[in-house]
């Protein structure tokens, strides 16, 4: 069994319906279920007159299977999902509801968020309830040919949260690359770290069902302890993980830890692949797949994708982010990466001049200006940085990550990031923030100074940082990334 993007619906129900679908931490549900599950609140929705919904549902709550049988109960009615993970704060979704005008919250959680004009659902084991009841508007226009899937908030530089719209054509393209190209199969598990609210997740989330494998949710308490994440992939048999770099480094030390000796593929995305992250895991997971790819949210997940083997290690450093998805091409002006193709979002919930800054027409095409600097070369795509990450010090034009790829280079370096401090908006020093090896030994003096001297073989004086901090941890976003934030602090509290 397997759900159909085209179709909206459930196909060769048949086939495999006893094999896991859905799995957290509480329950397993099989295919056969999860299809029960899902037409449940289908025909809730529809006793209750909310076929046609006028605007976007959100889903609140965290890496639960009730979360993955609303969206896919949502997606069968054609009516477009937000989700929303505990993890943000209360001012994050009064933003979200701001922006949306919302009218219908379904909550997996036992912790209501009673906004202001909006009726509550609570759903627990796919039983639901209507804890608060408000109006809800239908939609008073015709049924779109290509309706919304999905609609993800991700920053924005102003303070209010950007609405990624995302329609039923673009997941379609997305899923049929997916499941395509990548090799995949139904006896699949795929092993989910990232929260819905972060557009890493729809990797996992959207194939499964395509393929009608198993879909593997592993929560807070889960990703933040190591042992317990392997214990879960090897009691699981976890085949595909999905993750940034910056999640998975912790993992690439391990070596061929019988536990994790199911994965057959690793898929990384959503920061540069450091080059040292690679050739570990190439040398410790002999028999894994590891694919490196590239896509904002903008453009459904992912745009690009490239096997790293061993002759791309040998070749390129910094790593290539691959070559563009079928149907989707890249252009680059005046160095920035431009996304062209069916995948571009549509634009911004309800922010038309910000959608007409950023969505522009190629070729009588979608085209997102995605504010990343990068290159082609024999047909690949390279990232280079951010342009929002990039720097003037000294009357020099410097690009952070680039200086971070080179620490990243040294062997006993485990992971780094380089943060510009600033006063009054200028830029008064670079420093860098380095997590070692646990072999690595010596005096902090002397690690400072080895790092220095290894940077000024490959860069230029002016972007040798002034000052390192070693760390044990690198912290994490709640989307998996470093965060440049807390590093910040850190650093500036000298502890």
């Amino acid at each position: 069994m397997k759900f159909c993007f085209e179709q909206k619906d459930f196909i060769e129900q048949n086939i495999d319906a006893n094999r896991l679908a859905v799995i957290d931490s509480v329950r397993e549900i099989t295919w056969l279920q999860f299809e029960l599950e899902v037409n449940n609140i289908c025909s809730f929705f529809k006793k209750n007159n909310w076929n046609n919904l006028g605007k976007p549902v959100l889903i609140y709550g965290h890496k639960q299977a009730d979360m993955i049988v609303v969206v896919y109960a949502l997606m069968k009615m054609k009516i477009a999902y937000i989700p929303v993970d505990i993890v943000f704060p209360e001012q994050r979704i009064l933003a979200v509801h701001r922006v949306v005008g919302l009218e219908l919250v379904i909550n997996c959680t036992d912790r209501m968020l009673n906004l202001e004009n909006t009726t509550e659902i609570q759903i627990k084991s796919n039983e639901l309830q209507i804890v608060k009841q408000c109006p809800v508007s239908l939609s008073v226009e015709l049924p779109s040919v290509d309706p919304l899937v999905y609609v993800i908030f991700t920053s924005g530089s102003t303070g209010e949260p950007k609405g990624v719209q995302i329609t039923s054509s673009a997941v379609q393209t997305f899923t049929h690359w997916m499941t395509s190209d990548f090799g995949f199969t139904s006896k699949d598990v795929f092993i989910n770290v990232a929260i819905f609210s972060f557009d890493l997740s729809v990797f996992e989330l959207m194939t499964f069902g395509a393929l009608g494998a198993t879909l593997l949710l592993n929560d807070k308490v889960i990703t933040e302890n190591p042992e317990s994440l392997m214990q879960r992939i090897q009691k699981y048999s976890g085949t595909v993980w999905v993750s940034t770099p910056s999640f998975a480094i912790t993992y690439s030390r391990i070596g061929n830890d019988p536990k994790l000796n199911s994965i057959k593929y690793f898929l990384f995305c959503g920061e540069t692949l450091p080059h040292s992250l690679a050739a570990a895991l190439y040398k410790f997971f002999t028999s894994a797949v590891i694919y490196n790819s590239y896509g904002p949210t903008e453009a459904t997940v992912a745009t690009t994708k490239i096997n790293i083997t061993q002759e791309i290690l040998n070749q390129y450093n910094p790593l290539p982010v691959g070559y563009p998805k079928p149907n989707s091409k890249i252009v680059i002006e005046n160095g920035e990466i431009i996304i062209v193709g069916e995948n571009v979002s549509i634009g911004y919930l309800n922010r038309p001049e910000l959608t007409q800054e950023k969505f522009i027409q190629i070729d009588h095409e979608r085209a997102y200006k995605t504010g990343d600097n990068g290159y082609l070369q024999d047909g690949m795509l390279f990232f280079s940085a951010r342009f929002d990450n990039q720097i003037k010090f000294h009357g020099y034009r410097i690009e952070l990550d680039e200086i971070t790829s080179k620490i990243n280079d040294i062997e006993f370096v485990v992971q780094a990031e380089t943060i510009a401090l600033r006063r009054n908006g200028e830029v008064k020093k670079i420093v860098a923030v380095v997590q070692l090896s646990l072999e690595k030994s010596g005096s902090i003096v002397d690690l400072k100074k080895e790092i220095g001297d290894r940077l000024a073989l490959n860069l230029p004086h002016y972007m040798i940082p002034s000052d390192f901090k070693i760390i044990d941890k690198m912290p994490l976003t709640q989307n998996g990334k470093s965060d440049k934030k807390e590093l910040e602090s850190i650093y500036l509290s000298k502890i």
